[in-house]
């Protein structure tokens, strides 16, 4: 994991041994909960020596917000990065009821832990975003304007790889020119090829991989799917025969040229005293924009997904925002959120941009959306 350490002010850094874990259980007298990674070995703690990296948080004023994050948390986001060309990992984000502060927990290649505590949720954003996403550009043309069913998505992305495949083949094979068409026979084939084989060099196997939980959606391809992908532009077809067509052609030639990983998000938090999955995200940034997509379940029990193209600025917008939400599921108001709700006369938030809005305003001055 690349560190930039110029956008790393006001956040503290701490590093710990395996073992190092155990004493800062009983250094705090947590129990740890169901949400923390970490579980406490007593007979290992009364053997074994902390390190000198437990010594500078132990005598450090962050030790508490720190063991209260890292054992027993409130909130877990799990972070996996894979695909493309980037290297696979995981890591954690904690944050609890105490304050606003934010635990970034990593491994690194010798298994030594590294914690990053940020003063707050915006913090961590401004410098997670500067490492892991893409600025991006303005201006990119919708893709998914509704919440479709994710069967309509993994088709989508099947497309692109599709595309991809046919440029490689194309290489190596000394043609000009690519070959956008496919029987529907073909096309199913090679979808079911691409979700066994878990392959993370190409997109929709690595959404499948990276992202919890969605192996265990239940996927039904109908004939209203495809038809709903041809609205979309993504292909023309008639009965027999499926044609790429030119939002493929426009998105297959941007993950070709600049996808270079993906990343996603799955948030669970403790409630009513279980562990509970709140959201769960796959992003997918390349030089044009951040793919964001949010996936929920209908109300008959089908995955459906929202996705957005975002710049930098716009998706830590929505991010900030998807926190808030999960936020006030798990019970927990921020400090800065409990201040607006208890004024009337603070600043509120447009819900479709993101922009402050002054007090008796009925229209979004940025976006000009009505105020509710």
């Amino acid at each position: 994991m690349e560190m930039k350490q110029e956008m790393l002010a006001g956040t503290e850094v701490f590093k710990l041994a395996p073992g190092d874990i155990d004493h800062l259980f009983r250094r705090s007298g947590l129990n740890g909960n169901n949400l923390s990674p970490f579980r406490y070995n007593s007979g290992q703690a009364a053997t074994s020596t902390p390190s000198e990296w437990f010594k500078v948080l132990s005598e450090s004023p962050w030790l508490n917000q720190v063991a209260r994050r890292l054992l027993e948390p409130d909130i877990k986001i799990i972070f996996n990065n894979g695909g493309g060309v980037a290297a696979d990992d995981k890591y954690y984000v904690f944050l609890s009821t105490d304050d606003r502060a934010v635990l970034a927990q990593f491994i690194n290649s010798e298994q030594d832990i590294l914690l990053l505590l940020f003063p707050d949720w915006e913090s961590f954003l401004d410098w997670w975003s500067g490492v892991y996403t893409s600025e991006g550009t303005g201006g990119y043309q919708t893709v998914f304007p509704n919440i479709l069913e994710t069967e309509v998505l993994i088709c989508a992305l099947h497309c692109i790889d599709i595309y991809h495949r046919g440029y490689l083949e194309s290489m190596l094979e000394y043609r000009a020119g690519l070959d956008l068409s496919i029987t529907r026979q073909d096309f199913v084939q090679l979808l079911k090829r691409s979700l066994v084989s878990g392959d993370k060099r190409w997109l929709l196997p690595t959404m499948f991989e990276i992202t919890p939980g969605l192996k265990s959606t239940s996927i039904s391809l109908t004939p209203e799917h495809l038809k709903q992908l041809e609205e979309l532009g993504f292909i023309t077809s008639n009965e027999e025969i499926i044609t790429l067509a030119e939002r493929t052609r426009l998105m297959g030639t941007e993950f070709i040229t600049s996808w270079m990983g993906a990343i996603s998000l799955l948030a669970t938090a403790i409630i009513n005293g279980e562990e509970r999955n709140l959201s769960r995200v796959f992003l997918a940034p390349t030089a044009f924009t951040n793919h964001l997509v949010s996936f929920e379940v209908g109300t008959e029990g089908k995955s459906r997904f929202r996705h957005q193209a975002s710049t930098a600025p716009e998706l830590t917008k929505t991010l900030v925002k998807w926190m808030e939400a999960l936020q006030s599921v798990a019970g927990i108001v921020p400090a800065q959120a409990a201040i607006i709700a208890d004024s009337n006369e603070q600043a509120g938030v447009c819900g479709k941009c993101g922009s402050e809005i002054r007090p008796g305003k009925k229209f979004c001055t940025s976006c000009g959306t009505a105020i509710q």
